[in-house]
C-alpha cells in the first residue's frame, strides 16, 4: 500500500501536517509515514542542512521517542474517523544526514504518494524562495510536496489554484490535481502566466495542446484565468486571496519565468511566511 510521507520537527506546524496526513491517507486510502531526521555531535558540521527540530534533537533515541509520542496522539484521529473511511496505519522511522540525500530512499521504500511538511519559520539567511529544507527536498523528490502553515479542514478546501506557463511537465501535475480534486470535490482554477513580452491574443501550440489534454481529463470543475505583466506574482496572489482558494500549487522549474516572478520581494515575503498553503510538484515528478 502506498504511503502519505510527513517530515517532521515536532513543531506546531508539523503537527498541523501529521493531522492533515491523517485525513488524506484516509481519502486517498494510504497508509501514514511520520519521518524525522537527527544529527550527532560527530555530525556537527551539518546543523544547519539536515530537517531537524528547531530545538535540535541529538541522537537516534530522541528522535524515536518523539515520533512515538506524536504517533500516539495520532492514532487518536485515527479513531475518530467515520466507520466507511479508510483507517491508516501509522509508521515511524527517522535517520541522520541530508534529507536530499534520504529522501529518494523514503520514496522508494515506502510507495510515497505524496510529501507533507509544516512550514517553517522565515530564516532572512535563505537566498531560496522556499528555504533550504524545503528546496533540498523538492530537488530531490519525485512526488508532490504540500507544505503546511497552519491547520487545514479539507471541507474547506472547496478550490486550489494552479499557476502554469503551460510547460510540457504541468501537465502532469494538472492530471493529478484532476484525481485528488474527484476525491475531494475541489475547483480547479488554472492561471496562466503569459510573459510580458509575448504580443498578440493567439495562443501559442504548446497552449492548445495542454488544453486539449485538459479537456480530455474530463473533469468538470476547472476554470481558466490569464494574467499577463510584470507583477505577476503579486497578481496571483490577490486572485489567491479574493477567489477564497485554499491552495496554492506549482510545478518547480529551477530557472522558469515563474520562479523568477515568485522571487519578487511581496511575493517572496508571503512565500517566506508561508501565509499560504503550497502544493509544489517536482519538474521530474513520476
Amino acid at each position: 500500500m502506498k504511503s502519505i510521507l510527513v517530515l517532521t520537527d515536532f513543531s506546531d506546524n508539523s503537527e498541523n501536517a501529521a493531522e492533515l496526513g491523517v485525513k488524506l491517507s484516509a481519502k486517498l486510502s494510504t497508509n501514514l509515514l511520520l519521518f524525522n531526521t537527527y544529527v550527532t555531535n560527530s555530525a556537527e558540521a551539518y546543523v544547519a542542512e539536515p530537517w531537524v527540530a528547531e530545538d535540535i534533537f541529538w541522537g537516534d533515541d530522541d528522535s524515536k521517542d518523539n515520533l512515538n509520542k506524536l504517533a500516539t496522539a495520532l492514532k487518536t484521529d485515527v479513531e475518530k474517523l467515520g466507520p466507511k473511511d479508510h483507517k491508516p496505519v501509522i509508521y515511524c522511522d527517522n535517520g541522520e544526514g541530508k534529507l536530499g540525500i534520504i529522501i529518494p530512499d523514503i520514496i522508494q521504500k515506502h510507495h510515497v504518494e505524496m510529501i507533507l511538511m509544516g512550514a517553517r519559520a522565515f530564516n532572512p539567511d535563505d537566498d531560496g524562495l522556499f528555504g533550504s529544507d524545503l528546496n533540498s527536498t523538492i530537488q530531490k523528490s519525485s512526488r508532490p510536496v504540500l507544505v503546511i502553515p497552519s491547520k487545514i479542514n479539507l471541507e474547506d478546501l472547496k478550490k486550489v489554484i494552479f499557476a502554469t506557463d503551460f510547460d510540457e511537465s504541468d501537465m502532469l501535475a494538472i492530471h493529478y490535481l484532476a484525481k485528488l480534486g474527484k476525491l475531494l470535490n475541489f475547483e480547479l482554477e488554472i492561471i496562466h502566466i503569459i510573459h510580458p513580452d509575448k504580443s498578440g491574443k493567439e495562443k501559442s501550440q504548446k497552449e492548445i495542446e495542454l488544453e486539449e489534454q485538459v479537456s480530455r481529463l474530463k473533469y468538470p470543475k476547472i476554470t481558466y484565468h490569464d494574467i499577463k505583466g510584470n507583477d505577476v506574482a503579486e497578481n496571483i496572489v490577490r486572485i489567491y486571496k479574493e477567489s477564497g482558494a485554499g491552495l496554492l500549487a506549482m510545478v518547480h522549474h529551477q530557472h522558469s519565468f515563474i520562479m523568477r516572478m515568485l522571487h519578487q520581494s511581496t511575493t517572496k515575503k508571503l512565500l517566506d511566511n508561508q501565509e499560504v498553503p503550497l502544493m509544489i510538484f517536482p519538474s521530474k515528478m513520476k
